[in-house]
């Protein structure tokens, strides 16, 4: 009789309709393989609720999630399907990347998560061939298929209501619509879920998420009220936490970093109790509210949950490796801990690049000159007694504009950025050097393409063409006969006719470029020439000097564009180092050589 009522109970007990996390916290008492110990609670990882509540949102078909490891974005599938079996069962295949993974995620989560959970536990089948690890049969009639998704079998026969997909960015192209045609025949009952890591830029993993409305995980700010996501780009530290060598210092980047407020620039501490504050004012806030809402999506990042110190750590050890040509950690950086799909060109310049406190155009007393002699005086001078001041302008020239940098540059080989722009006419380069009184012998120009209107005009205005080559070094040769090796090579006349002649040097782009790599890095006197950049620099200077790394090819170095980024001005910062080699301002010759090397062949206003 008792166990006759006991039936009658369960049978009549309405559906428990209460949001999956709020059920959760009654039900599942421990989450076995978490780091945080206890009964599970939504406030530990509050992004966790919503994408919980569509999971069960009758008007919602698909629900796609790209977050940061170690986020919970996995709880959510399966904190889900322990909250589907008892309340609403149907068919259901969760999927992993392979079977064996499918296993692992099985054995070492989806069963020790059962085991914990009662009203789960309670509908295992008695039959114990009917619980195994790749499938469950549950008392209710409701199974639990846990395979890989790499296997296009396991795609296919069966109709379920519930799909399941994890870590998706790892899965074979089409496999993710062909397992989603698998809930068609459940019409409005089926439901799919993907969650993943960040993957490719236009693999499949991001192209079903720009389908939805792209929810961002954000904050309100307690001191403004605005409401902001978790961006990268607002995170900062000291830019002098560095060592006597110029290399960051991890354990001060690590003390000094926050997160600033994108409204009142106000900083907020790097702690747990801080994060904590921020995320209890969180809310989803959609990126593309036009899309069908039968789709929504769930996007955030570590910066949620994990020391803002710890992450700037990992990105500038990751930003070190990229420069020596590795841009693993880069990538991964990306896609695990801002959970952003994977492009050459995503990588973060901002940071890089410290503004120095001055502004475009402004002169500098440590600006060196030439005498009447030709010879390099350190400022400050009398500009009297000095034939022209030390400043370089380099233009990369395409089929129809340029792009031109203006430098100037001190005795001892640091330099200031004066200006850049990008122009027209060869006029306006002209222009330009009158503008800054440039000499003419320290004007260059790339002669990559257009060569001929290049050299002309070279001619015309006593300008220096400049060439890049793949060659390391040169061979020149010295008035006493001996054999050196410079990063350009001896000069080449180019005899145009009617229209005169020019100058040509051809240069090295790997030791060109390394020579700009080093210099740029650093900001501080007392480590050797500095390589600066004005507080009103533009954006697009920015993110074209962050547009080649250094890899390794067929056994050796090159500089390689970073996708399809512009790389203008950094082709014109590396003419400047190569005018500034041949002027034995920076850089070393590749051989030793005395005191007297042959001066004739270099650009000099002398």
């Amino acid at each position: 009789m008792i166990a006759l009522d006991s039936i009658w109970r369960d049978v009549w007990r309405p559906p428990d309709r209460r949001p999956p996390w709020a059920w959760a916290e009654e039900h599942i008492p421990s989450i076995p393989y978490s780091p945080v110990p206890g009964r599970f609670r939504s406030d530990h990882s509050p992004w966790l609720r919503e994408p919980l509540e569509a999971l069960t949102d009758p008007a919602v078909r698909v629900i796609s999630i790209i977050a940061a490891i170690q986020c919970g974005k996995t709880s959510v599938g399966e904190i889900g399907m322990s909250y589907i079996i008892p309340n609403l069962p149907g068919p259901a295949l969760w999927l992993d990347q392979t079977d064996e993974d499918a296993r692992d995620q099985a054995e070492s989560r989806l069963h020790k998560l059962f085991d914990e959970c009662a009203p789960v536990r309670a509908l295992y089948p008695r039959d114990r061939h009917k619980k195994k690890t790749a499938t469950i049969h549950f008392a209710n009639g409701m199974t639990l298929w846990v395979l890989g998704a790499h296997n296009r079998t396991n795609l296919q026969r069966r109709s379920i209501r519930w799909l399941i997909g994890d870590e998706t960015w790892r899965w074979p192209p089409g496999h993710m619509a062909e397992a989603e045609a698998r809930v068609t025949a459940f019409g409005w009952l089926g439901k799919c879920l993907f969650m993943s890591q960040a993957g490719e830029d236009g693999d499949d993993t991001h192209r079903k998420f720009e389908t939805t409305d792209q929810r961002e995980w954000t904050f309100a700010c307690p001191k403004c009220s605005h409401r902001q996501p978790f961006l990268w780009a607002n995170v900062e530290w000291s830019k002098s936490a560095r060592n006597d060598d110029g290399e960051w210092d991890y354990g001060e980047v690590r003390r000094t970093a926050s997160l600033r407020c994108a409204n009142c620039n106000h900083y907020f501490d790097d702690s747990d109790r801080t994060r904590w504050e921020l995320n209890s004012t969180g809310l989803f806030v959609p990126q593309n509210p036009s899309a069908s809402p039968e789709n929504v999506g769930f996007h955030w990042n570590s910066l949620c949950s994990m020391s803002w110190g710890r992450l700037a750590e990992l990105y500038l050890r990751a930003k070190a490796v990229a420069r020596q040509g590795d841009i693993t950690l880069l990538q991964q950086f990306y896609q695990k801990r801002l959970a952003l799909p994977w492009r050459e060109s995503s990588e973060d310049y901002r940071l890089e690049i410290e503004r120095t406190g001055y502004r475009k155009g402004e002169l500098w007393e440590d600006e060196a000159a030439f005498d009447k002699s030709g010879r390099i005086i350190p400022g400050p001078y009398e500009p009297e007694k000095v034939s022209a001041a030390l400043r370089i302008l380099t233009v990369d020239v395409q089929m129809d504009h340029f792009f031109a940098v203006v430098r100037s540059w001190s005795a001892l080989g640091s330099s200031r950025l004066l200006h850049n722009n990008r122009l027209v006419t060869f006029e306006d380069i002209k222009e330009l050097q009158n503008q800054f009184a440039i000499h003419p012998n320290l004007v260059f120009l790339d002669a990559g393409h257009a060569a001929y209107e290049v050299y002309r005009n070279c001619s015309l205005h006593g300008w220096t063409a400049l060439i890049g080559d793949k060659r390391p070094t040169f061979v020149h040769h010295t008035k006493d006969g001996r054999s050196i090796h410079r990063f350009y090579s001896p000069r080449r006349k180019i005899v145009l006719g009617a229209h005169g002649s020019c100058s040509v040097f051809y240069w090295s782009n790997l030791n060109c470029k390394d020579i700009l790599a080093r210099l740029r890095r650093n900001q501080r006197p007392e480590n050797g020439p500095t390589w600066e950049v004005p507080d009103d620099i533009d954006d697009d200077y920015l993110a074209q000097m962050e547009s080649e790394i250094r890899i390794k090819d067929t056994g050796k170095w090159r500089w390689k564009q970073v996708g399809d980024r512009p790389n203008h001005y950094w082709d014109c910062e590396a003419m400047q180092v190569v005018a500034a080699v041949m002027l034995k301002i920076v850089g070393r010759e590749f051989a030793p050589a005395d005191s007297a090397q042959d001066h004739d062949s270099e650009p000099s206003p002398s």
